[in-house]
C-alpha cells in the first residue's frame, strides 16, 4: 500500500493564490540488496549470497552499457537510457564534446510497472 501525508504548498503558477494541501508520498522505508536476495532465496533453490552476487553482476553491467551509451531493457521493469544536455552551436561542426553540460540516466517504466503502481491502493496517512 502506498501512504501519504498532506502537504500545504504554493501553486507556482497562481503565487498570489491561497495555499492548497496535495498528496505527498510518505516512504514506508528502504529495501537493500540483501533483504531482497534473501527474499528471493527463500522463494527459490538458490541461496541468497548467489543471487546477491548475480544482482551485483547486473548493476556492474547496467554502469558498463550505460557508460557505452546502450539503451538497457531491463525486462518488465523498463528502460535505462544515457541522455546529454548542453549549449547549442550556429553550425554541425561547432558542437563539440565541451558543448555538452550535462549527462544523466533517464529511466523510462514498462507498462507493467506503470500498471503495477496505478493500481496499488492508496492511504492518508497522519503527519508523525
Amino acid at each position: 500500500m502506498i501512504t501519504f501525508k498532506a502537504v500545504e504548498r504554493r501553486n507556482p503558477q497562481l503565487p498570489d493564490d491561497p495555499k492548497k494541501f496535495y498528496p505527498l508520498v510518505k516512504s514506508t522505508g528502504t529495501i537493500d540488496v540483501r533483504t531482497i536476495s534473501e527474499e528471493l532465496s527463500d522463494a527459490s533453490t538458490l541461496n541468497s549470497v548467489d543471487i546477491r552476487a548475480v544482482l551485483f553482476g547486473l548493476e556492474k553491467s547496467l554502469l558498463k552499457y550505460l557508460q557505452d551509451g546502450y539503451i538497457v531493457k531491463f525486462g518488465d521493469l523498463g528502460t535505462f537510457r544515457p541522455s546529454v544536455s548542453g549549449t547549442g552551436a550556429d553550425t554541425a561542426d561547432e558542437l563539440t564534446a565541451s558543448s555538452v553540460t550535462k549527462k544523466r540516466i533517464l529511466f523510462t517504466p514498462s507498462p507493467l510497472l506503470k500498471r503495477t503502481v496505478a493500481t496499488a491502493p492508496v492511504k492518508k496517512v497522519q503527519d508523525v
